[in-house]
């Protein structure tokens, strides 16, 4: 599918925020991001990035692809690991440079490549718990268990996310 064929163009502020054609804006980088929420219990499961072409290929196939930095390249979610997420809704903010995918994920019900369930698997300290923090702050784990081991998954494929 086309980018071009299927994003109209960005005339008026107006026609972008009030009218009824998708012509979304990525940023200098060809970007946008995408917030990928759990359709039932629209638990956040993760943010990725989509250039013009993830973002048709997500419209077309109705499974998210997104754009992996690291690897500067496409990325169908779960066509290696089986975690695929299917679009159930696609949403896009007022000034059209955002993406909000509402999705059903197959395999085991994951969306983070370290094993949890969602990429937001840990809690920050705010306000009095930081107040006279003199050191780096410490983060609470709010899942315990993985939902499957990255390693069986993934065999031998490098974490481009390690340090």
């Amino acid at each position: 599918m086309d980018p071009r064929k299927i994003f109209g163009p960005r005339e008026t502020v107006e026609e972008v925020e009030e009218g009824a054609t998708l012509a979304p804006r990525f940023d200098a980088h060809g970007l946008m991001p995408a917030v990928t929420t759990d359709y039932t219990s629209g638990e956040l499961l993760m943010h990725g990035f989509m250039n013009a072409e993830a973002l048709a290929l997500t419209i077309e196939t109705g499974e998210a692809h997104y754009f992996s930095r690291s690897r500067q390249a496409i990325w169908h979610k779960g066509a290696t690991s089986g975690l695929t997420q299917k679009i159930r809704e696609l949403r896009i903010d007022d000034d059209q440079d955002c993406v909000w995918l509402r999705v059903d994920v197959g395999g085991a019900g994951a969306s983070c490549h370290v094993g949890y369930r969602s990429c937001f698997y840990r809690t920050v300290p705010t306000g009095g718990e930081v107040s006279n923090a003199d050191a780096p702050l410490p983060l609470t784990y709010t899942e315990h268990e993985k939902v499957f081991d990255p390693e069986e998954v993934y065999p031998g494929v490098p974490n481009p996310t390690k340090l």
